[in-house]
């Protein structure tokens, strides 16, 4: 496992007078010199109202750089009162510094996008409306109402090429699966980030394909989206091995880890208990924004722990006791194509 560096600032955990609504996940290699003119587009989504610093988080993943690309982000991102910096300690790959930010994110709703913000970020809250109707809501460049400044050749014939293979492959059926803003309810996001396995550009391939094949919901956001010098995507080079990232992950899938499931049985005999239901709907309440919560047939309830720590599924196994202690959960393990075979899969167990 490749060791990470992390710092917090006071209140990243959500523990503030106001609840976090948003994490905001920022992958940055080797972005020293491009971070002043991506906050720049920050702060003025803050201005317009795009993004309310006082609920939002926002995670920076280092991956592995060689400039000083933590210390600039340490500075710039100083001004906002839930912020982290995430170090991984090697050069990983997009998906895996995307990973790391998910795994560490504390809101309900998550988001990442790149570093020089060539997505306006001050479209987040159309995002996060997507978000009140579909587990995913991905940013698109060709969808009806998007528009693209100074677009560039090279790179749209390569975006559009590598599309069609994609949606010929998986049958996404999607848009634009490489745009670099997407969103997710927690559960979702935890939930695909623990059964992917892809580390470079075509994780967002392999994402949206999982989401379909457990039966998630995808809206589609059409975005404004600038071209900014520095992109670290090689339109003639970087296709193939996005291309082979693809194929690969769909024959290694099995070797994605299982994720950490409980089990729990509230009723244990008393199903029409009033107090039952009362306790399972302040449990699923509780639980069911950052956490996949799904309701099985037998009227037990399955919380699956997806990038979580021993110390952290412990935690939620007290929570679930702490609601009904005669019915202690049951731990087990489940594989993507055990959750696939569950399709479609409803993460939020509404009572």
């Amino acid at each position: 496992m490749v060791r990470s560096e992390e710092s917090t600032a006071s209140g990243a955990e959500g523990g503030g007078l106001t609840p976090l609504r948003l994490t905001l996940v920022i992958p940055a290699f080797n972005e020293a010199r491009r971070f002043d003119d991506g906050v720049t587009r920050l702060l003025a989504a803050v201005t317009s109202g795009g993004i309310d610093p006082e609920t939002t988080e926002f995670v920076v993943v280092d991956d592995g750089s060689t400039d000083d690309t933590a210390a600039r982000a340490e500075t710039l991102f100083g001004q906002f009162p839930h912020r982290r910096i995430v170090r991984l300690a090697e050069n990983r790959g997009k998906g895996a510094a995307v990973r790391a930010g998910v795994t560490a994110a504390s809101a309900p709703l998550i988001a990442f996008a790149d570093a020089d913000m060539a997505i306006d970020p001050s479209q987040t809250p159309e995002f996060l409306r997507a978000l009140a109707r579909a587990d995913l809501a991905i940013g698109s460049r060709a969808a009806v109402g998007a528009s693209v400044d100074r677009p560039n050749l090279r790179r749209s014939v390569m975006n559009r090429a590598f599309n069609q293979l994609v949606n010929v492959v998986t049958r996404v059926s999607l848009s634009d699966t490489q745009c670099g803003y997407k969103a997710f309810r927690a559960p979702a996001a935890k939930l695909l980030f623990h059964c992917s396995i892809t580390e470079r550009f075509a994780f967002d391939v392999e994402i949206l394909t999982l989401a379909r094949r457990l039966g998630l919901s995808i809206a589609e956001v059409p975005v404004h989206w600038s071209r900014v010098r520095g992109s670290r995507v090689r339109p003639w080079l970087d296709p193939g091995t996005m291309t082979r990232d693809v194929v690969r992950a769909s024959r290694r899938a099995k070797s994605a880890p299982p994720v950490p499931a409980l089990t729990v049985d509230p009723g244990r005999g008393r199903a029409g208990d009033p107090d039952t239901s009362v306790a399972l709907k302040a449990l699923v309440q509780e639980l069911a924004p950052f956490l996949p919560v799904v309701r099985q047939a037998d009227g037990s309830l399955l919380v699956l722990c997806p990038l979580m720590t021993e110390a952290q599924i412990a935690g939620t196994a007290a929570r679930i006791t702490s609601y009904f202690p005669r019915a202690a959960p049951r731990r087990s393990l489940l594989t993507t194509a055990q959750l696939i075979a569950r399709a479609p899969l409803s993460l939020s167990a509404d009572s």
